[in-house]
């Protein structure tokens, strides 16, 4: 029990070689759901880091996510030169997660968008950046503007179709 607030403390892990479940199941929105919007980490050809806002982080399975990216986006430059990659997520009530990992190009050129690809990220190391102290109130998500929103479903559901 935490003396503190008198109640049994969740059981805290520190890394993971995959998704754990409560990770996965915020990733994991077929159907073109909205997921929590995570920020993509790379390296620029210089070495300095670089970040971004993805709104297409799906998780596959708890071992592989799956994102679209423009073709002229640094993201994907920077992901084509050199797979490494970090994503963090954080999402109520308490998840707040760095995932490290290898991303390779699935598809270049998307059916429903010539100027974007599929990007596959092989998870190598899943790290629990929650503290003890606290609880994340609320999730950034991505929505699609109105009038994109039916390029933006066409591209969710082709990025989810790949095999």
């Amino acid at each position: 029990m935490s003396e503190a607030s008198g109640s049994p403390e969740k059981a805290r892990w520190r890394s993971a070689p995959e998704l754990p479940q409560e990770v996965f199941a915020v990733l994991r929105k077929p159907g073109g759901a909205i997921n929590p919007c995570t920020i993509v980490a790379t390296v620029d050809e210089d070495g300095t880091p670089r970040t971004a806002p993805f709104g297409s982080v799906r998780a596959v399975t708890p071992r592989l996510l799956r994102m679209i990216s423009a073709r002229y986006h640094d993201t994907y430059a920077n992901l084509c030169r050199d797979g490494r990659v970090a994503v963090a997520l954080a999402a109520p009530p308490d998840i707040a997660v760095s995932i490290r990992g290898r991303a390779r190009v699935a598809r270049e050129r998307m059916n429903a968008d010539e100027h974007s690809a599929i990007l596959e990220i092989d998870v190598d190391e899943v790290k629990n950046d929650m503290v003890r102290s606290g609880a994340i109130d609320s999730a950034i998500t991505f929505s699609p503007r109105d009038e994109i929103r039916g390029w933006f479903e066409s591209i969710i559901r082709e990025m989810e179709e790949v095999e």
